[in-house]
């Protein structure tokens, strides 16, 4: 990318942040992954020959770093938080358009969903949620187990616990605090299968989008 030939200090940082996807990069490792494929996952339509050529321009600027096989924001890149979550809060308040079917990405609203755990409220014994969206098609396995939850695109064999069926575009508005979990579950949107404990129970086991709260 060309430079702007600019003294401002705008457009110098444009020059380094500019790029598309650099800032996604960054609000993923703000958000506490290190891997590459983990920081992939976040951001899936990114093809791995243009994320590697972000992170080094990333790392050239002194913004990140390699650190024990993964990557660390620097500094630097750690004073980035309060200018991705202005961003994230402008786009809340001011962007009127509604959700688009190529907004909508179901990989990375489960990802982002298994993220953001409040472990307190996890049950007490290993339980496994089949999340199924209903179109497009698509199955998730969270393997809750107190403190956390890890995702599985494929089911091991475990047991299921709880059945979440979902439409994607309802349960993406619910997370980004366009809809209640009530509403959700009284339209047919979301319907769960299991104990009436663990129904009840599963939506206080997240904390919601983080910047859901940010307009």
């Amino acid at each position: 990318m060309g430079g702007y030939g600019q003294f401002c200090a705008v457009a110098r940082a444009l020059e380094i942040l500019g790029e598309r996807w650099t800032l996604l990069i960054v609000r993923e490792l703000l958000l506490g992954e290190r891997q590459f494929n983990d920081i992939r996952r976040g951001i899936p339509r990114i093809s791995k020959t243009m994320l590697s050529a972000r992170l080094k321009t990333l790392e050239r600027h002194d913004v990140i770093r390699r650190e024990d096989g993964g990557y660390r924001l620097t500094e630097a890149g750690r004073d980035l938080a309060g200018v991705v979550r202005e961003l994230g809060g402008w786009a809340m308040r001011w962007d009127r358009r509604e959700l688009e079917p190529d907004d909508l990405d179901a990989g990375s609203l489960v990802w982002d969903i298994r993220r953001r755990v409040v472990p307190e409220a996890l049950p007490a014994q290993r339980t496994v949620v089949a999340l199924r969206f209903r179109e497009p098609t698509s199955i998730y396995y969270l393997y809750v187990r107190r403190p956390t939850v890890t995702l599985c695109p494929d089911d091991i064999g475990l047991p299921i616990s709880l059945t979440v069926d979902a439409e994607l575009d309802a349960l993406t508005r619910y997370w980004i605090g366009e809809l209640g979990w009530p509403q959700l579950v009284r339209s047919g949107a979301v319907e769960l299968t299991g104990p009436t404990a663990l129904r009840r129970a599963f939506p206080t086991w997240f904390a919601g989008y983080i910047l859901r709260d940010a307009s």
